[in-house]
């Protein structure tokens, strides 16, 4: 398959330095291709950082354009300015590594490869806070192209698609909220409905500072809309989703229930049980995570990492109160086959865990 070139598409706004950053990586992969590339900036920043970027771009061959939807709206308008055959989507706060656009060019080898898919590897100085971010679920999904050489979706940090293919499924959903996200799982999921591959590369790879993810309210902040942002994906694709009995956050809303319950008829005094009872239910999730989960951390890493997933939870059980859509309060989106694996497994041990939990309050509660 001939490739005439490829476009890079950025959405940013703001984040002047690490725009610059990732504007000079790309110019030593330009070197480095010989095709034809472009840089388009996707951006609606304030007015002072507006003349910086402008300035970036004159630097560095980039072009901006002014447009200020959501990210996807962004990345859409990035992809139907592109004047190239493959597009790259690239986040703002990456570096891209100095082979990276041969290496997704030379994946595009027959018209049913609809995309490539490269991996996200984390740098930089670190804090304590970050140990229990890299063992949580949530940075997975930058490794998942390291793992076969298919995908069925793949994070925009890192991802390239055939121009026509992507205009073809209608690029990103804008009508996902803005906030959430969730709209790159949704444009794979399509892409590979509609029967096209996305291939994986190792080699393809961009580099991200560790910095924007060590912010502890940050975090809880981005997995609470990881949260919310499942619901749209179940309900989108209910085929790429699977039930999880029992889910943590109904499981302790039972609880605190019970709990305000023995307030009233027992005792005022059993209300101390509320925070004692989640206190335990996190300690015994961390006590199993570090003997059985992926990364084997400490501790107190793990109680910080369990935290994250209750976050993840409750923004999902949030979003689903608000969208009155009780029937997938019990579902989640498989984003990956192994997955699975572990969905049954997880189950029967959350459910064995309750039901000790919730008999020892009862216990609890009549020794008051």
């Amino acid at each position: 398959m001939d490739i005439n070139g490829i476009s890079i598409a950025i959405a940013t706004k703001g984040r002047v330095n690490l725009l610059e950053a990732l504007l000079e990586s790309i110019a030593k992969a330009r070197k480095n291709y010989k095709k034809n590339c472009e840089v388009i900036l996707v951006d609606d920043s304030n007015e002072k950082d507006v003349i910086l970027i402008e300035e970036l771009c004159r630097k560095w061959d980039a072009k901006r354009c002014d447009y200020s939807p959501s990210v996807a709206g962004k990345r859409n308008y990035g992809a139907k300015m592109a004047q190239y055959e493959i597009v790259l989507f690239l986040d703002s706060d990456c570096i891209a590594t100095e082979h990276i656009l041969e290496e997704h060019e030379k994946k595009y080898t027959d018209e049913r490869i609809g995309g490539v898919a490269g991996p996200l590897e984390f740098i930089g100085e670190e804090n304590w806070y970050w140990q229990s971010v890299n063992t949580s679920p949530y940075v997975i999904c930058f490794q998942m192209p390291r793992w076969g050489e298919t995908s069925v979706w793949a994070a925009t940090a890192n991802f390239s698609v055939r121009k026509d293919v992507f205009l073809e499924i209608g690029g990103f959903d804008e009508t996902f909220p803005n906030k959430p996200g969730g709209e790159d799982v949704d444009l794979g999921l399509r892409m590979t409905k509609r029967g096209y591959k996305i291939v994986n590369t190792v080699e393809g790879l961009v580099y991200h500072d560790k910095k924007t993810w060590m912010d502890r309210k940050a975090m809880f902040n981005r997995c609470w809309n990881y949260g919310r942002a499942d619901v749209y994906l179940v309900e989108r694709h209910e085929d790429y989703s699977t039930f999880m009995p029992p889910r943590k956050t109904i499981l302790n809303i039972i609880m605190i229930l019970t709990c305000l319950l023995f307030t009233i008829i027992l005792d005022w005094k059993c209300v101390v049980l509320i925070p004692a009872f989640l206190l335990s239910d996190v300690v015994v999730d961390a006590l199993l995570a570090q003997k059985y989960a992926y990364g084997n951390n400490d501790f107190l890493h793990q109680m910080a990492t369990q935290q994250l997933s209750r976050i993840n939870e409750y923004g999902y059980l949030w979003e689903c109160l608000t969208r009155k859509n009780f029937r997938n309060m019990f579902r989640q989106t498989v984003f990956f086959e192994e997955q699975m694996k572990f969905v049954p497994h997880n189950g029967m041990i959350r459910g064995l865990q309750f039901l000790f939990e919730y008999l020892l309050l009862i216990w609890v509660a009549f020794l008051f």
